[in-house]
């Protein structure tokens, strides 16, 4: 039994020891650098350049003269002109329609008739006076009396030629006023009579648009007017320009205009102050290019006002701030140092840096999460070499191990 226990402890003891000597003699596996995965980036290479700042706004079109025509004489309507319809254009002084006439040419001869025989009147009071002049001088002492000379009568009559000749202007002017004529040039947007029909004193009979100009109201928030230079009373020549774009037939079109005024007031709805673009000649009426596209009343449009220019500033992507104040600049070629800048202007999609970066800085545009100074990231183009580099490394890592063995 004790022969047997020998003989068991023996042959583990040569287990192990055999064991051990294998495990001394295997050979080590090839030691590898750890490699960590950088973050893949895309920079840019910026430049100060001379900017315009543009500021956004929006609004509809509306003509600047919007008037409401009314009659000023009563009478039926005998004719009507070939352009007075709705959307037809008319020029300042052309005859829309006619009234009736016949009463008011009785009316100037009535007034003309009045008149004469008030300066028929007047003539012989005058007459009369001359005469009682020449009297006085013959058998009167001392200066004579204005009844005497008959001056009250010559007075009356002269008065009564005045209230003639006020007679016979009022009717010839409303004589003329049963030609209903346009007072600008314009756009019929609608009437409200026909042939035939009768109209009175302050009836409306149509609405004009002014085709001269035509102008947008544009919102804009307070602290976007830090970017325009607006007229004032000092410089009521500082007109900005400013491009619309809208649509026409289907199509984006663009037309450009001035900014002429502000509205001076802040809007209590909204707290935006409104300014107003004016556009020459919005229907090309006067333009030689008949590819021109009219801009119609009532279009929405969109605007771009044209603002201060600043030397020197660097546009970035917006994603290109983090923090509010700051942008990460690759350094090294692979790793991220945080730079804080002064912002000139925060837009929707692109920031203006005024200072805090040099032309030359490579300026990471991609978005980095959590980034810290010295974070190492990899720049677009150059991870197909790294990864060319360690595939490199590896095989002759291999190598070198195959050769040992």
């Amino acid at each position: 039994m004790t022969k047997r226990i020998l003989v068991g402890t023996a042959i583990v003891i040569a287990t192990i020891i055999i064991i051990g000597v294998l495990l001394k003699l295997k050979p080590e596996p090839p030691k590898k650098k750890p490699f960590v995965q950088a973050i893949v980036v895309e920079t840019k290479t910026v430049e100060g350049e001379d900017i315009q700042f543009i500021v956004d706004s929006q609004g509809p079109v509306l003509p600047v003269e919007n008037s409401t025509m009314v009659a000023e004489v009563s009478g039926r309507i005998i004719s009507v002109s070939d352009n007075f319809r709705v959307g037809a254009f008319v020029e300042k002084g052309e005859t829309l329609f006619a009234i009736d006439p016949a009463n008011y040419v009785a009316n100037v001869r009535s007034a003309e008739a009045a008149l004469a025989q008030a300066q028929a009147s007047y003539q012989d009071a005058k007459a009369r006076t001359e005469q009682a002049r020449k009297d006085w001088k013959k058998i009167g002492k001392g200066e004579p009396s204005d009844l005497v000379l008959r001056l009250p009568q010559l007075k009356q009559a002269e008065a009564s030629v005045q209230s003639a000749e006020a007679d016979l202007m009022r009717a010839r002017r409303d004589l003329e006023r049963t030609k209903v004529k346009a007072s600008f040039n314009a756009l019929i947007q609608s009437k409200m009579v026909g042939l035939g029909q009768f109209v009175n004193v302050g009836s409306q009979v149509a609405t004009l648009y002014g085709t001269e100009y035509a102008e947008v109201r544009l919102p804009v928030p307070d602290q976007e007017l830090a970017y325009l230079s607006l007229p004032d009373m000092e410089n009521p020549q500082k007109q900005p320009d400013v491009r619309l774009m809208g649509s026409y037939a289907g199509k984006e079109q663009n037309w450009f205009g001035k900014i002429v005024r502000t509205e001076g007031v802040v809007e209590q709805t909204n707290r935006l102050t409104y300014l107003v673009a004016q556009i020459q000649d919005p229907y090309n009426l006067k333009a030689q290019n008949s590819d021109d596209r009219p801009l119609r009343f009532g279009t929405f449009v969109r605007a771009e006002i044209a603002g201060k220019q600043r030397e020197g500033l660097i546009a970035l992507p917006r994603q290109a701030l983090y923090f509010g104040n700051t942008v990460l600049i690759l350094e090294n070629e692979s790793e991220i140092r945080l730079q804080e800048v002064t912002l000139a202007r925060t837009e929707a999609n692109t920031i203006y840096i005024d200072t805090g970066l040099n032309s030359g800085d490579e300026v990471i545009v991609t978005p980095v999460h959590n980034p810290v100074n010295g974070m190492k990231v990899q720049k677009v183009g150059s991870q197909s070499k790294s990864s060319t580099a360690n595939t490199n490394d590896t095989a002759l890592s291999s190598s070198a191990d195959t050769a040992k063995q």
